[in-house]
């Protein structure tokens, strides 16, 4: 019985405890709801500014007055003893209090009621911080971060060695520094709407330089050993000798990777300069030395003959630089026994007999105006660069890619030039009488021709339907060497004529054509220009007009007796307009004196 009653007491006694538990939390939470009724909850903050028991409207204000200032005041950026001001204004930043406002008012007022009672019960021991919400320009901070890593940053420099007229000059090491770019942004953007405190000290990282003055002993070694004395070369009479001046211009340094302990680390070491040193030998020893001479091939009229080839000599380079290396670090006195070799030229005579280039296959002459002055220049100079071309077999021959481009660099001047169906002064005027001499020498040699354009308008000064017009980098004109021999193509000058020749084998080559009467004639137009120079009513025909045509060349080209191709060359000519210049001038008038005289 007693058991049962203190059971049963102890349950009276829990459920009252909780009913006055329930009473307390429910009496408590009216309360705090009355309390707070269309108010913010206790304990809520912005910014560090509280904002708990006003109503929106009040925490408006009160956060207006606190934050809105805030856009005009800087936040400091500080490292070592420099400083940088970033206003909020300066990154485009707006406020958002009434988003702020409305996140605040909403704590304790969102989820089941355990939750907001919860949420709420909590603030009364632990404050809600809401961050005060707002926009800013992101590019423009990021913008001014770089101007002020600009300023702080620099990369590490490694230690090192500078060698000076024999001098040698130890380089220490620098650490260099890197600002923590992120970071910085996030501790900027969270001290912009700091009531105090607003600075900031810039994060940085200390960047180690790879070589330490510590790894550079052994290339400091190295150096002095290696500027001690001079180095003298030697070749039967003749020597030569490196001053230790020169010495440490040919001195490089590279970095070497050892082991040290259980890890590695890089260290400097100095060596001579390959490349240099071998230029500096071929430069000191240029005298001495004897350059090869290619083959050439010497032309006269229709014969070809082969000038010799001849051997050159200099100092082996390899060689030298191998017994340079030895002797810059041996013990005085430091001596190199150079050795030559043999240089060959770059076409022997048994390669240039080889070739086949024995007779003259065809050639081919035009004439032109000596008083052109600046288009006989670009003649000469055109002829010049063709000259001496050769064609290996089966390649194609390119006039563009063997000339080039024709511009005032080259040497080339301003003269009359087709243009668009148009005869206007042009750099490089005088082209088209060259591809159309070297077209015609290689049409007579049967070669088969691969591109050939002729002139917009027809020019009775070249054969007729055996003209060729080239411009740069199109039209082109091409031909193809179907032979098994090379060819060479010759081009000279005179005052007024232009020769080209090709020369090869002779495969037994014999090249008819005939030529068809124009057709499809067209008249030209006349273009009329006032001129008031000339009296009124009188013309003069300043270009002469040409009419339109058709004509076709028919070139059969047989070898051996064998028709090997036949090909039809179809030229097509546009009218040129002529041009006359007609008078506006009106006569003189006789004056009235002059009148009364003749009338007396």
């Amino acid at each position: 019985m007693d058991f049962v009653r203190i059971h049963r007491h102890i349950k009276l006694k829990s459920i009252a405890i909780l009913i006055a538990l329930i009473f307390f939390v429910s009496t408590a939470a009216f309360a705090d709801c009355l309390i707070h009724w269309k108010k913010i909850h206790s304990g809520v903050e912005i910014n560090g500014i509280p904002v708990g028991g006003l109503t929106p409207a009040q925490a408006f204000k009160k956060v207006h007055s606190r934050f809105k200032p805030l856009l005009k005041r800087p936040v400091i950026v500080c490292y070592s003893d420099k400083g940088w001001k970033i206003y909020p204004s300066q990154l485009n930043t707006k406020i958002d209090i009434s988003k702020t406002v409305e996140e605040a008012f909403a704590v304790g007022r969102e989820g089941s009621i355990f939750n907001r009672l919860r949420y709420r019960f909590s603030c009364w021991y632990e404050p809600a911080m809401i961050p005060l919400k707002f926009s800013m320009d992101s590019q423009s901070l990021s913008a001014v971060m770089e101007q002020i890593a600009r300023e702080i940053e620099r990369k590490p420099v490694n230690a090192g060695i500078r060698i000076k007229n024999a001098q040698v000059e130890v380089i220490p090491n620098q650490v260099g520094i890197q600002v923590k770019r992120a970071q910085a942004l996030s501790l900027i953007r969270a001290k912009l709407f700091a009531l105090d405190k607003r600075q900031v000290n810039l994060p940085s990282t200390i960047l180690a330089a790879r070589i330490s003055d510590g790894d550079i002993i052994e290339a400091l070694k190295d150096v002095r050993l290696m500027l001690k004395t001079p180095i003298t070369l030697k070749y039967d009479k003749y020597s030569w000798e490196i001053p230790p001046e020169k010495i440490g211009e040919l001195i490089e340094f590279k970095e070497v990777e050892e082991s040290k302990g259980r890890g590695k680390r890089v260290i400097l070491r100095a060596h001579l300069h390959e490349g240099r040193v071998k230029e500096y030998i071929k430069e000191i020893t240029k005298n001495f030395n004897i350059p090869p001479r290619d083959a050439e091939f010497r032309v006269n009229g229709p014969k070809v003959t082969i000038i010799p080839s001849q051997y050159g000599r200099e100092v082996d380079a390899d060689a030298a630089f191998d017994g340079i290396n030895r002797a810059v670090r041996d013990k005085p006195p430091r001596e190199v026994s150079l050795t030559t070799r043999v240089v060959e030229p770059n076409l022997t005579t048994e390669e240039a007999k080889a070739m086949g280039i024995r007779e003259r296959i065809s050639t081919f002459t035009t004439s032109y105006n000596p008083n052109h002055k600046t288009r006989t220049h670009n003649i000469h100079l055109l002829a010049k660069s063709l000259d001496g071309t050769i064609v290996p077999p089966r390649e194609v021959f390119s006039f563009n890619e063997t000339v080039g481009p024709r511009t005032a660099e080259k040497g080339y001047m301003e003269a009359p030039m087709i243009l668009n169906g148009e005869l206007v002064p042009a750099i490089g005027g005088g082209v088209c009488q060259v591809t159309t001499t070297l077209f015609n020498a290689v049409f007579f040699a049967g070669y088969p021709v691969v591109e050939r354009q002729n002139h917009s308008f027809y020019i009775s000064r070249y054969p007729a339907g055996r003209d060729a017009t080239v411009s740069y980098p199109k039209p082109d004109f091409k031909f193809r060497n179907d032979t098994s021999a090379h060819l060479l193509i010759k081009a000279w000058c005179t005052p007024s004529t232009i020769t080209i020749a090709i020369y090869g084998t002779d495969f037994g080559t014999e090249v008819s054509y005939t030529t068809s009467p124009f057709t499809n004639l067209k008249p030209y137009p006349i273009e009329y220009k006032e001129d008031p120079a000339l009296p009124k009513g009188e013309q003069v025909v300043e270009e002469k007009g040409v009419e339109g045509r058709e004509i076709a060349v028919i070139r059969m080209v047989k070898r051996k007796g064998a028709v090997v191709r036949e090909n039809r060359f179809i030229s097509r000519y546009r009218p040129k307009a002529a041009v006359v210049r007609v008078g506006t001038m009106e006569a003189p008038q006789p004056s009235q004196e002059t009148a009364a005289q003749e009338t007396t």
